[in-house]
């Protein structure tokens, strides 16, 4: 009984240390893309190595799917995010770059099916807890 109550808690340690964690992280974008449909969820980790790549899955809106890459530059000295995403049954993509200490907060460009939504945006990371 000992022994297996034993080989027990070594299996769910050796099982939690080669399970890499992941945290989410949410955008919210700024200007015409705002509110419910200017907020991205994504369940990944920013990439941590100049020169890394991320694929991102997550979601706009509450539940519209959104995909893309994550990518940090070769000098280190930005985080680039490109994402596609469908919402309302129309399509819409976004480019931005976060800068700054922690890259927190940045600029690009968004586009949005057939509103006509081609125009800068600004973007801050934010708490996830904000989720429509």
């Amino acid at each position: 009984m000992i022994r297996t109550t034993m080989l027990m808690v070594v299996l769910v340690g050796v099982l939690c240390l080669a399970t890499p964690a992941s945290a989410d992280f949410c955008l919210q974008m700024s200007g015409e893309l705002s509110g419910d449909l200017g907020f991205f969820r994504f369940k990944a980790n920013f990439p941590k190595k100049a020169g890394e790549i991320t694929a991102l899955h997550g979601r706009v809106a509450g539940l519209s799917p959104a995909f893309g890459t994550a990518t940090r530059a070769k000098d280190g000295t930005y985080i680039e995010i490109a994402a596609t995403f469908f919402a309302d049954a129309e399509q819409g993509q976004f480019d931005v770059s976060l800068t700054g200490p922690g890259f927190t907060a940045g600029s690009g460009g968004a586009e949005y099916g057939s509103y006509g939504v081609d125009q800068s945006v600004t973007v801050a990371v934010v708490g996830c807890e904000m989720e429509p």
